[in-house]
């Protein structure tokens, strides 16, 4: 029988692919710097050689110089008329003159001694270093595009696979623009039979922006489907104007966000924001530490208690959950962003999201029991009959 295969990406061999470029051009800069770094040790090298024949020439000369001086003070030999005896000065200032030049001298030959066997021990280890680097520059000119030639063909395969890997899983819910429509057909009877209270509340909520409308009706929804699909817990959660849509939690999963979308053609489009694009752990960090705050406005006994939760586990590890629900038919597809990754990932037909977040926890070893978290049932539907959610196919 033959075996299901189920590719949904090839990013890793990318990933390393693009690593091995990045590798090669790396390991051929240091190269290029060491080889600089030998040649200016050597050039040193030479020029302190030059320096010290120099100083070893100069400080002959004054050697001989004062060895002739000494010489012919010694020869002014006088002799006594008187007792004949012979009389050689003591030339006291020509000896100390030579004894220092004859010290200099032999100071500039050991320099220059040390010099050149410190440049001979240089060139010998370059030499020895470059046999290593020529054999290293080979390697990196001939194998690794062998080998980034070899990922991009297995990647180019896997891209394939992944053309023929299930199709995403889709549901279905109540069209958004049905239930506001059904919204405002509650809200105008309230009014016009005179529940003054709910009418104006609901007519009030309907004078908002109809897109704001529908992103209200989408997260209701979006909601729902998690619960009834994914048998997800819903959390004791204030949600702010800005932020999280709701917050969710399953076994080994402690926090799941949700990010809600209503698009006309059931496309994905995080938002960009000054916290980073919804959804990016950078995100989830700036908003649990606002609602850990109690200075923010999105700040709650109960948020708190999530902020904390989040600050535990590291929000990196803090999955989140995109439902996308087109406008009119009520097509929904599932998005995630697993645990530890930056990257989204469609659900697709035959998968558990719970599986996926729990694998992706375990694999990131900050699998937890959401201990400390309050949950509560998840909130009845809309006034005016979201409708059920149903699987399609």
């Amino acid at each position: 029988m033959a075996e299901k295969v189920h590719v949904q990406t090839s990013q890793a061999i990318d990933d390393l692919r693009a690593a091995l470029v990045q590798f090669r051009g790396e390991a051929e800069a240091a190269l290029r710097e060491m080889e600089a770094a030998i040649q200016h040790v050597l050039q040193y090298l030479s020029e302190r050689e030059t320096h010290w024949k120099r100083q070893v020439m100069r400080r002959e000369e004054e050697h001989k110089k004062a060895l002739a001086v000494l010489a012919t003070c010694r020869s002014r030999v006088s002799r006594d008329p008187k007792t004949g005896r012979t009389y050689v000065p003591p030339c006291t200032k020509e000896q100390e003159w030579g004894m220092r030049a004859r010290v200099e001298l032999e100071r500039a030959r050991a320099a220059l001694r040390t010099v050149r066997e410190w440049r001979k021990l240089v060139e010998q280890t370059a030499e020895d270093y470059r046999r290593q680097e020529r054999r290293l520059a080979a390697h990196l000119a001939e194998n690794v595009p062998k080998a980034t030639a070899r990922l991009e063909r297995h990647a180019a395969t896997l891209r394939a696979f992944t053309v023929l890997s299930p199709d995403p899983a889709t549901f279905t819910t109540t069209p958004p623009v049905q239930a506001v429509a059904n919204t405002v057909a509650t809200g105008a009877l309230l009014a016009v039979l005179g529940v003054g209270v709910a009418g104006i509340a609901v007519l009030t909520w309907l004078a908002r922006d109809l897109r704001q409308a529908l992103g209200d009706v989408g997260e209701e929804l979006a909601a729902q489907l998690l619960k009834k699909e994914f048998n997800l817990q819903e959390v004791s959660f204030d949600p702010p104007k800005h932020g999280f849509d709701r917050v969710f939690t399953a076994p080994g999963v402690p926090v799941i966000i949700l990010e809600s979308k209503v698009h006309h053609k059931g496309e994905f489009h995080p938002g960009k924001t000054k916290a980073g694009e919804q959804g990016s752990p950078r995100w989830v960090a700036a908003h649990g530490k606002k609602m850990g705050d109690p200075a923010s406005a999105e700040w709650s006994p109960a948020n708190e208690r999530i902020a904390a939760l989040i600050h535990e586990i590291g929000p990196e590890n803090v999955p989140v959950v995109a439902v996308v629900i087109e406008t009119e038919t009520g097509k929904a597809f599932v998005y995630y962003r697993a645990a530890g990754t930056e990257k989204w990932q469609v659900l697709r037909e035959g998968v558990s999201l719970t599986e996926a977040l729990t694998e992706a926890q375990q694999r990131s070893g900050h699998a937890a029991s959401p201990g400390g978290v309050e949950r509560e049932p998840g909130p009845e539907a809309l006034e005016g009959g979201l409708g059920s959610v149903e699987r399609r196919g």
